[in-house]
């Protein structure tokens, strides 16, 4: 038996070609992968000073059968060594367990079609903060939802929106609204927190690994004010700079009862008062943890796999995928 078939995580054999053999242990479906080459497509901040450290990279895996040969591509998302200890303190790891465990059995419609990308294989370790994931490539069908947002979307700063939409949609009266756009989104969380609505099953040992598993049986005080302080630590940072009339600071402009229910949320943070919301009638039920319209992908003109009905928009209901389950975790409602 070799040292391959005991890796979990990829064996490279240089900095930017993964071995073919571990391609085919871990997807037996690729038994015919003769090469695998990648490319980082990591965003500036995260991307690697060798391709083989990049947090999300392109795979075009090339088969031979027979004389011709044939090329497809994956998209694999990792931890970079560089932040395994961050990983290990926040659980990332728990997105490539959510993908094994509990990604089947989301459903967001009446085909019970499943709004999670297909995903090849997927292995995580919350002890050392490792995980890679291998997910089909959604660019060629869809888009990041967030640049129907328009430029009032800070995400959208720095992007050519008018071409990014131009090569997505073919036509103006196929561009989708934002309403639209939200009010698909919202509806496929809605029927994610409806499939896990007080479901007892995450309750048990085997999801211990979910985001906030242990706060809503009472327990785990510490990890608990963990979270809580690094959301006070950045109000705190941001008020400071606010104090001091930083230039980027100045140019925000809070809505006053925004700002108030913001300061409330932030001063009334408690273990105590956490407890107090732990009862018999206590509604619980898993959720993403970090839905944004960067993490909502819908598909682009030309893909639409959805007919519209009488009960939707007159464009009709598009396909989505849900990426980055991070933070998945059960909480309180």
């Amino acid at each position: 038996m070799t040292e391959t078939s005991f890796a979990s995580m990829p064996v490279w054999i240089d900095d930017s070609h993964i071995d073919p053999a571990w391609i085919k242990e871990k997807l037996p479906d690729l038994q015919h992968v003769s090469k695998c080459a990648v490319i980082d497509i990591s965003n500036d901040r995260r991307r690697g000073e060798k391709v083989r450290e990049g947090t999300t990279l392109l795979l075009t895996l090339t088969s031979l059968m027979g004389e011709h040969g044939k090329s497809t591509t994956m998209v694999a998302k990792q931890v970079a060594p560089s932040g395994l200890q961050l990983s290990c303190k926040l659980g990332l790891a728990r997105e490539a367990m959510f993908y094994n465990k509990l990604a089947p059995k989301v459903r967001v419609s009446s085909l019970d079609e499943s709004c999670i990308p297909k995903i090849y294989y997927s292995h995580g370790d919350m002890s050392n903060g490792s995980k890679i994931v291998f997910m089909e490539d959604l660019s060629s069908r869809y888009i990041d939802s967030g640049i129907i947002f328009g430029p009032g979307n800070p995400n959208n700063w720095s992007r050519d929106l008018e071409s990014q939409i131009a090569d997505a949609y073919h036509t103006v009266s196929s561009i989708p609204t934002s309403f639209e756009v939200a009010n698909q989104t919202f509806l496929a969380i809605a029927k994610v927190h409806a499939t896990f609505w007080r479901d007892n099953e995450l309750l048990q040992e085997e999801y211990h690994w979910l985001r906030g598993s242990s706060w809503i049986s009472g327990k785990g005080e510490d990890t608990w004010w963990a979270s809580q302080k690094m959301l006070q630590s950045m109000c705190e940072k941001y008020l400071e700079r606010e104090k001091k009339r930083e230039d980027e600071v100045e140019s925000i402009e809070w809505d006053p009862l925004l700002r108030d229910i913001v300061e409330k949320a932030m001063n009334g943070i408690s273990w105590e008062s956490h407890l107090k919301r732990l009862n018999v009638d206590s509604h619980f039920c898993l959720v993403h943890g970090d839905f944004w319209p960067g993490n909502v992908m819908i598909e682009k003109d030309e893909t639409r796999t959805t007919a519209p009905s009488s009960t939707t928009s007159v464009r009709g209901v598009r396909d989505l995928r849900l990426l980055d389950w991070e933070m998945v975790g059960e909480y309180l409602f």
